[in-house]
């Protein structure tokens, strides 16, 4: 019994100790392995050469068609309508001093003819007195009597008939004057927007006949960010710009399935911020709008293009390519990733406009690796 308790005991040592005898002999006997050299990989990019242009920044904008002028008119003397022109009829057009409208004038014709009796009564009124006053004068001078009162000669009477003859004058240019006004002409040369009149309308002062707006030219209002004014050389008082200094604008809208653009200029800013929007308004304007085959219409939507500063030496990216205002160039010396820092003007659209911080002939790297770190080497496609 004791010796098999002994032999059970003693073959679990026997086992391991046999296990270790193994393994030794096969460390010792094995072939000794050479670790492989790890290859370092270095990435292959692509580049491009960049070069500076010379560019005028673009400021964009909308807003909708304004007439430079506008009125309303009204008559200055009362009476009925008795002619109303064509020409006045809504969005109709009219030329500087067409007749647009008449008033009965037969009851001013009539004041004339009155008036003018009336000044001949008061010429011979003054006829008289002067003759009366040169007869007195006369007399007094051929009595030797010294000095005559003005009583005496009668000159109170003649300058009252003077006064007389001058008030009646100015009577009847009055009332030819009113004759004239019966006579509606227009303006300037332009559009009707209402009518509010026609024939056998009695009308006076304060009656509104029409609203007419002007076509030489016409203005946009057009809102800019306080930013965008950086590249506007204009003063910011709201003056008029000079005519050599007018920034050019260019007005696209659609009309009829059709593109159409349209040459403006900007010709001053508004003194005022606009309060809701905090931008800047800049107005542009447009000669002869309806010298176009496709007119430009007061009351139509426009997009519009401001032509701002030219800059020389301005680098021209896709967005894509600036990363915290760097751009990823490549150091064509010993093949390398040079992060540079750049100024950016603007962005119009996905391009980055850059003034600053780029050189002529820069290589820009156009691979975007999933790791890049300055002074990474690199290489370089053909």
């Amino acid at each position: 019994m004791n010796n098999k308790v002994k032999m059970s005991s003693v073959y679990p040592i026997g086992i391991i100790s046999l296990g270790i005898i193994i393994c030794s002999l096969l460390i010792k006997c094995s072939p000794e392995v050479k670790p492989e050299e790890v290859k370092k990989i270095i990435p292959l990019v692509e580049f491009e050469k960049i070069e500076p242009i010379s560019k005028n920044i673009e400021i964009f904008s909308q807003g909708s068609i304004i007439p430079r002028t506008e009125s309303q008119l009204y008559p200055e003397i009362r009476g009925e309508v008795v002619y109303v022109s064509p020409k006045l009829d809504e969005g109709s057009s009219f030329k500087k001093g067409d007749i647009l409208l008449r008033i009965d004038s037969r009851d001013y014709e009539l004041d004339i003819k009155a008036a003018e009796a009336s000044l001949d009564d008061a010429q011979t009124a003054l006829s008289i007195a002067l003759a009366e006053s040169n007869f007195e004068k006369e007399q007094w001078e051929l009595s030797n009597s010294g000095i005559a009162s003005d009583l005496r000669l009668k000159i109170p009477q003649l300058k009252k008939a003077e006064s007389t003859v001058a008030a009646a004058e100015a009577n009847l240019e009055k009332l030819k004057r009113n004759l004239e006004k019966t006579s509606i002409k227009a303006p300037y040369d332009g559009l009707v927007r209402r009518k509010n009149v026609d024939r056998g309308t009695v009308i006076g002062p304060g009656y509104l006949i029409a609203n007419i707006y002007a076509i030489d030219y016409v203005e946009v209002k057009l809102p800019v960010a306080d930013q965008d004014l950086a590249f506007l050389d204009i003063p910011l008082d709201g003056t008029q710009i000079g005519k050599n200094q007018q920034p050019q604008v260019l007005l696209s809208g659609t009309l009829g399935g059709k593109k159409i653009v349209w040459d403006g200029n900007i010709v001053r800013m508004e003194a005022e911020i606009d309060p809701k929007s905090r931008m800047a308004i800049l107005v542009a304007r447009i000669s002869q709008p309806y010298k176009y085959e496709i007119p430009l219409r007061v009351g139509q939507f426009v997009e519009a293009k401001i032509i701002g500063r030219k800059f020389d030496d301005l680098y021209v990216l896709d967005r894509e390519f600036i990363k915290n205002n760097q751009v990823i160039t490549i150091n064509d010396v010993d093949s390398t990733i040079a992060y540079k820092q750049v100024n950016i003007l603007r962005f119009i659209d996905d391009m980055a406009y850059i003034d600053t911080g780029l050189n002529i002939g820069d290589l820009l790297c156009m691979t975007n690796l999933d790791v890049m770190y300055d002074g990474m080497k690199i290489r370089l496609t053909q």
